[in-house]
């Protein structure tokens, strides 16, 4: 493990984490709002809201908050074994744009309607002063005494608290996501890195396939159709699909393999197959060294 590797890159990481806040916390300013009065009794209730239900992003700021969030999800996926949960709903891309604690979701949708920072404003007015009370879920969650007594100004005063709110909420998640990289960061324990299988790791396995062909060629065999399949991966620029026919008639169409080497790649699939799920499968040695050595000639690692 290198630690110097995930110091570095959850440093850099923190810096772009906050280079980006500053750009993002000021979107709720940039967005038009709507107020209106409710009266309920002798209650009067001010109740801010978006004028458009959703924030239009610009293509580059909204593709770099995606990046951020995704290197973010693959540095905790890569060193650490303690994530928060709450942190999945926050930069999950399957989460993103439903789940209302997502930073996404906050920044774009009509945050008003959601839980996290949906609220309303009692307004009272004395003689010469008047108490905004800022209620959630029934609950007050803080009381201001102003020296305004006039609509236009007690209107301007919510709006700005309105967007304050929703900053501060911003501020508060985003922070989390801060606090959980800096401690994946100082944790004594990380995840051991994954192994990424280059050519050179190919072209070793087959050095060593070829020797245990003569003694051992159902393990020959095994190792050959996963070197195929790994190299395939690798032409294909995947982490992953199968040693499937659509993966080689993909390659084939992307001119990655020609006939013969498609023909070649298939024989090796039909016996790396027969040899994994069928009881009754005979091995040839003849055979096993034959295809080790046609694809010594037709692939270059």
């Amino acid at each position: 493990m290198n630690f110097k590797d995930i110091i570095e890159r959850g440093n850099k990481l923190l810096e772009d984490h906050s280079n980006l806040f500053n750009r993002l916390k000021y979107i709720p300013e940039t967005r038009e709002m709507t107020f209106q009065i409710i009266n309920d009794g002798d209650l009067n209730i001010g109740k801010p809201r978006f004028k458009k239900r959703n924030f239009l992003w610009s293509v580059d700021l909204l593709a770099e908050l995606r990046d951020h969030l995704e290197d973010v999800w693959n540095f905790f996926d890569t060193y650490s074994h303690w994530i928060d949960n709450s942190l999945f709903s926050l930069i999950s891309y399957t989460k993103r744009r439903e789940s209302k604690k997502s930073l996404i979701f906050l920044l774009e949708k009509d945050v008003w309607e959601t839980s996290e920072v949906y609220g309303d404003y009692l307004i009272e007015k004395r003689d010469n002063h008047t108490i905004i009370s800022y209620y959630r879920f029934n609950m007050k969650m803080k009381s201001f005494k102003i020296k305004v007594s006039e609509d236009s100004e007690i209107k301007a005063w919510i709006l700005m608290d309105a967007v304050d709110q929703i900053i501060n909420q911003f501020r508060y998640l985003w922070s989390k996501i801060e606090t959980e990289i800096k401690t994946c960061i100082n944790e004594k324990y990380h995840k051991e890195p994954k192994l990424l299988i280059s050519s050179n790791y190919l072209k070793k396995q087959l050095e060593k396939t070829k020797e245990i062909a003569d003694v051992m060629p159902e393990a020959a065999l095994l190792n050959l159709g996963r070197i195929c399949e790994m190299w395939l991966l690798i032409k294909l620029e995947k982490d992953s699909s199968g040693f499937s026919e659509d993966s080689l008639k993909l390659a084939e169409r992307n001119n990655i393999i020609d006939k013969d080497e498609f023909k070649f790649l298939k024989k090796v699939r039909r016996n790396y197959n027969d040899l994994k799920h069928k009881r009754y499968y005979i091995i040839k040695k003849s055979l096993i060294i034959s295809l080790i050595n046609e694809f010594s000639n037709l692939f270059k690692l």
